[in-house]
């Protein structure tokens, strides 16, 4: 896999864990039947955490699921990827307080189209959390990402980018300032590619 690529699939429907790594990856025979790993970036746990594909030089992997979508990202290096469907929810007002730091909710709630932002902005902090593999043991409230590139205190600078999603579905992708991401939408069969 090239280092500078970093390859989003959005697929249609609930494929989680192996089945939809196996939808978009060809897995190596000797990993077949192995369990996925998982690492938290927080803590070291291995029964939570980021996903691990169990082969050498395996691609970093990160998923995100959200009604009736499954997003996978692979990539070398870190990588994080956060999809959600927008859209009314009880209590918007306390998840922008959990989502935005004090000037970003100043900034922000005032806004006509302060729903779309808040939806992007959780979506660019989770994947941003999810690349450096610490989930949300880090505030969301911590940190501000409101520039392509985006840092978490205490952790190196990553590129952030929103993904074309079909409507009524937001998304972002973390990974190396040098990544080119590119983003596939699938709603049918696909043939699995080697990493």
């Amino acid at each position: 896999m090239n280092e500078d690529r970093c390859d989003v699939w959005l697929v249609r429907g609930t494929l989680r864990g192996w089945r939809l790594i196996e939808t978009v990856v060809a897995v190596p025979p000797q990993a077949r039947g192995l369990p996925l790993g998982r690492r938290c970036g927080a803590c070291g746990g291995t029964d939570h955490g980021r996903p691990i594909l169990p082969w050498p030089d395996a691609p970093s992997v990160s998923v995100s699921y959200t009604d009736g979508w499954s997003a996978l990202v692979l990539a070398r290096g870190r990588v994080g990827v956060d999809i959600e469907r927008c859209g009314e929810r009880p209590a918007l007002d306390a998840l922008a307080e959990w989502v935005w730091t004090p000037a970003e909710y100043e900034e922000r709630r005032g806004r006509a189209d302060w729903r779309s932002c808040l939806f992007r902005d959780w979506t660019r902090k989770e994947a941003l959390l999810k690349a450096h593999g610490v989930g949300l043991s880090v505030s969301m409230a911590s940190f501000e990402v409101g520039r392509r590139i985006a840092q978490v205190p205490g952790m190196p600078p990553l590129a952030v980018t929103d993904l074309a999603s079909p409507p009524g579905l937001v998304g972002a992708v973390a990974a190396a300032p040098s990544a080119e991401v590119r983003v596939r939408i699938v709603s049918g069969p696909i043939t699995p590619r080697r990493y």
